[in-house]
């Protein structure tokens, strides 16, 4: 019945693609998982080749292979690309001397990656569409990085998720779940926001404001209180 769908405006799409893509999308959400320590050590090797000074300042000397690999599986884990590991290990460079915790490695490698963080999120007219969230939500989820920063979101209040989901199910009702829209929260309160909520709405995106380009103009559509 193929030509008569196409006759009918319908659009068709065969059996390959149509696994393909769902398969992408698999791979693509659990990215993190198969990110093992040899794939790191092979993704690093390759960038050896091209800038060695560059690999041979962080590794072993600043970061071992396991903590690199945990701060890009956090990465990736929020969908975000590291085929620019020339960004990523410069910013490692950086950042390490000054702490060796995963989540203030994590928002510095985003913030170095801002501009192919925040490009996917763009309307159609270039414009970025989020909802803000009020002071005390972010204060709280700030106030969740205790005195190890841990990655660890059951420091957040047990409402605190209660809380924005209901805010945003009254914005956008139960579409949250398979289009969510985009929040704003301060980093690093913005890592741990994004772990409580992943569970409930795992394709939400949660931006630090610092993160996004400033020729990027950006519209308000709600708030979440």
């Amino acid at each position: 019945m193929q030509a008569q769908a196409l006759a009918a405006g319908y659009v068709v799409v065969d059996h390959t693609s149509a696994l393909a893509t769902h398969l992408g999308e698999v791979v693509k959400q659990n990215a993190h998982l198969l990110l093992t320590r040899s794939e790191t050590k092979r993704l690093i090797d390759r960038l050896n080749d091209s800038h060695p000074k560059l690999v041979e300042e962080l590794l072993p000397k600043l970061m071992t292979l396991g903590e690199i690999q945990k701060v890009l599986q956090q990465v990736l884990r929020e969908q975000v690309s590291i085929r620019d590991m020339g960004t990523i290990l410069e910013t490692l460079v950086e950042a390490a001397p000054l702490s060796k915790n995963t989540v203030l490695l994590v928002e510095a490698v985003r913030h170095a990656l801002s501009r192919a963080v925040v490009k996917p999120l763009l309307d159609e007219k270039g414009e970025l569409k989020v909802v803000t969230l009020d002071r005390s939500i972010e204060e709280e989820c700030t106030r969740a990085l205790n005195g190890q920063a841990s990655a660890n979101p059951a420091a957040l209040q047990p409402n605190t998720a209660r809380r924005v989901l209901d805010g945003l199910r009254k914005l956008f009702g139960d579409q949250i779940v398979n289009a969510p829209p985009i929040l704003l929260c301060q980093s690093p309160g913005r890592f741990h926001l994004r772990r409580l909520l992943e569970p409930f709405a795992p394709k939400i995106v949660v931006l630090a404001p610092t993160e996004i380009p400033p020729a990027v103009p950006v519209q308000s559509i709600g708030a979440v209180l």
